[in-house]
């Protein structure tokens, strides 16, 4: 008993004295969507801050990287435990992600009509959430879909880096 209760009591506490490090920046609000056209950088609303605009550069270099299908980029882009959601719902680990890539597996033409795009920022950390039609090949299968995204990117050693991501292919 005496156990339990010291352990509640350690879980509490390391509970509580993390939540200041959770707490939203003020800038987080999402952006407003926006429709920018085909082949046009990504936008959201008019970047107010520093970090914005870090952190679209940062997605508009990831972009490329993947039309470009450069597993050297992807590879600085990446986290060493970089993870994808892919529209199939498998977990695709960085080095099956760079390999699919690498063998032409996967090979994206197109990414056009992003739109309803946002951004939160929590410190180090920042969730950009998008629509947008791809068109190429995923794992082998050939795809003309639109597919929401959601990256999740972290600050680390100077530049923003991608965590993880999930593509999930939006209903016609």
């Amino acid at each position: 008993m005496r156990y339990t209760v010291r352990a509640l009591s350690a879980i509490t506490l390391a509970a509580v004295l993390a939540l200041p490090a959770c707490r939203e920046d003020p800038a987080a609000e999402p952006t407003a969507p926006s429709r920018p056209s085909a082949g046009r950088p990504l936008t959201a609303k008019p970047a107010e801050s520093p970090r914005e605009r870090a952190v679209l550069a940062a997605m508009e270099e990831y972009k490329q990287a993947i039309l470009d299908s450069d597993t050297a980029a992807l590879g600085r882009i990446w986290t060493e435990n970089y993870t994808l959601i892919n529209p199939q719902g498998l977990l695709v680990t960085r080095e099956q992600r760079l390999a699919n890539i690498g063998s032409g597996s996967t090979d994206v033409q197109i990414i056009d009509d992003e739109r309803e795009i946002t951004m939160r920022l929590f410190g180090d950390a920042a969730i950009v959430q998008n629509l947008s039609t791809l068109h190429g090949t995923f794992s082998g299968q050939p795809t003309d879909t639109d597919l929401r995204g959601t990256f999740v990117w972290v600050r680390r050693d100077g530049r923003w880096r991608l965590a993880t991501n999930q593509l999930t292919a939006v209903a016609p």
